[in-house]
């Protein structure tokens, strides 16, 4: 398993524990990069595992053992405590950690939780605010459950659909999506072209294609929840108000079950971290935005 480490340029005040979310990247991606990168450059050392699963955009029991591997190498970087970080999904991992190993950590700050997977998934095929560069990746998961001619090239040609268009804000307006999509289904074999046009949006019918196999589909391996009682560390919920791939009102249901939790809700930024705040909000939202900070310190 890969893991990136970001030194502090002098003295280390804090070790910082990437729980990752989905993205074929990893810590490669720019977006990550640079913020593990100002994190070091505040004084901190990070640490930032490539999570086999989570690269592949199919999480699993497995990547709560990767994580795990990365807990116990930790001796080999640091003699700190390390504050988790997560990012989206990563959220699982961070909850498992505090839960399974409270004597490895300090605390969890976590930047746009889940509290429920299957409302997730269903808002990224349904919802009114949802990101449609997602909905390929919620098919990719539920693939085992849906009659394909060849599921290994519609995955694969949904992969290449999304290194293409994530990253691209302007593709979740109306259809801009649907050329891309056109484009990369001309090399997807003939037999499963028309899933994958479903798949991408590009073409109707993924969301009942995908919400029948969503009900067969066991997520136990993937609820949090499981493990919310058994933690006692500090815990700090970060969510963009504007959230287009998990709906902030996840923080809070969490919120209701971690006593020691702080859920600090903003209009500075969403899922993705690309959108702008509108100048009327800023000052509003300052505050909690330095609450953010500190919880950070």
């Amino acid at each position: 398993m890969r893991v990136r480490l970001f030194h502090p340029p002098g003295r280390t005040r804090r070790c910082f524990l990437i729980a990752p979310g989905l993205h074929y990247a990893g810590a490669d991606d720019p977006r990550m990069d640079r913020f593990c990168r100002i994190l070091a450059c505040a004084g901190h050392l990070v640490i930032a595992p490539d999570i086999p699963a989570y690269l592949a955009l199919t999480p699993n029991a497995q990547a709560k053992t990767e994580f795990t591997r990365v807990l116990e190498a930790l001796p080999r970087w640091t003699d700190q405590k390390p504050v988790v970080f997560s990012i989206s999904f990563g959220s699982l991992l961070a909850f498992m950690a505090a839960a399974e190993h409270p004597e490895k950590i300090e605390r969890l700050v976590m930047f746009g939780p889940y509290a429920d997977f299957r409302e997730m998934m269903k808002f990224c095929l349904t919802g009114a605010a949802r990101d449609p560069l997602n909905q390929p990746v919620v098919l990719m998961n539920l693939m085992h459950l849906i009659e394909c001619a060849d599921r290994t090239a519609t995955i694969e040609g949904w992969r290449r659909y999304v290194e293409a268009t994530w990253g691209k804000p302007e593709l979740k307006l109306g259809t801009a999506f649907v050329p891309f999509a056109e484009r990369i289904a001309s090399s997807v074999p003939e037999a499963v072209r028309d899933l994958f046009l479903i798949g991408t949006g590009a073409r109707p019918g993924a969301a009942p294609l995908a919400l029948e196999a969503l009900e067969r589909f066991d997520d136990r391996d993937l609820d949090p929840r499981p493990y919310l009682p058994r933690i006692r560390c500090r815990v700090d919920l970060v969510h963009g108000v504007d959230d287009d791939v998990i709906p902030f009102e996840h923080s809070h249901m969490l919120g209701r079950q971690l006593p020691t939790a702080r859920v600090h809700v903003t209009g500075m930024y969403g899922h993705t971290g690309v959108s702008s705040p509108k100048l009327s909000i800023v000052a509003k939202e300052l505050a909690t935005m330095i609450r953010v900070l500190l919880a950070m310190r």
